[in-house]
């Protein structure tokens, strides 16, 4: 029986973020952007997988679940908290390295939401460049939100240039790095990797939504931009030759 098409949320794993002074502090995603997209695909009826290197359950950053960082939005606190509990898949992910050797055909687009996370796994990990790589080499639309765009740098390997190399990408900017609490340690500056990298970097004003939507990718600069990534996301699937199917977890 044939796979039913699906979209793939590809978290990061790390649980521990190593910064510029050696020190480490706890890390995961950002709830947001991952609560965001996944309740606009569910609704409009997207088949949706979760997956992570080595299966391993994904960490959610519990800073992403205090009001402080909402603005003192303790309702928006509140409402994050149990819909990351009610995600029951986040507990059994799929491996993607096993998920690369088997059920591609019925993967028809990535999303990739943020957190600090990335910037330690899916950056570098082999499985994360062979994903892009079979996304391009299908045409299957890749989404990137805040610091998930991170993962775009698993595809430069030193010897050659990022096959993505030259396209406009939005991430997480330096300016909003400059203005958080880690100013000054974070591990690297995202902007700055990318920018080497040959990405063409597109950044808008600090905490306000910005998405960039190049040939091959769509990208987000932060949690204010997941809602209106998304629809161009689900725009962009609704341009291949795929078909939907109801909600439902895997």
């Amino acid at each position: 029986m044939a796979t039913q098409p699906f979209v793939l949320i590809l978290l990061s794993a790390a649980q521990r973020l190593r910064l510029s002074d050696g020190t480490e502090i706890t890390t995961g995603f950002w709830a947001e952007e991952l609560v965001t997209p996944w309740l606009m695909l569910r609704k409009a009826g997207w088949w949706l997988r979760i997956a992570t290197p080595g299966g391993v359950p994904p960490p959610v950053d519990t800073e992403s679940l205090g009001s402080a960082a909402l603005g003192g939005d303790h309702g928006k606190a509140a409402y994050l908290c149990d819909t990351v509990r009610q995600i029951t898949e986040l507990h059994t992910p799929a491996d993607l390295d096993a998920l690369m050797s088997k059920d591609l055909d019925a993967l028809i687009g990535v999303f990739i939401p943020g957190g600090n996370g990335p910037l330690m796994d899916l950056c570098q990990a082999p499985a994360v460049n062979r994903l892009l790589r079979y996304c391009l080499a299908t045409a299957k639309p890749i989404a990137t939100l805040c610091h998930g765009t991170a993962a775009l740098l698993a595809t430069c390997d030193g010897k050659e240039r990022s096959p993505f190399c030259g396209q406009r990408v939005a991430c997480f900017s330096a300016a909003e790095e400059s203005a958080t609490s880690l100013a000054g340690r974070w591990p690297y500056t995202l902007e700055d990797r990318l920018r080497q990298e040959g990405f063409l970097i597109s950044v808008g004003a600090p905490w306000q939504s910005h998405v960039a939507m190049d040939s091959l990718i769509l990208s987000g600069q932060n949690p204010a931009s997941g809602a209106t990534l998304t629809h161009a996301f689900m725009q962009r699937l609704t341009s291949t030759p795929t078909h939907k199917g109801r909600a439902h977890e895997y």
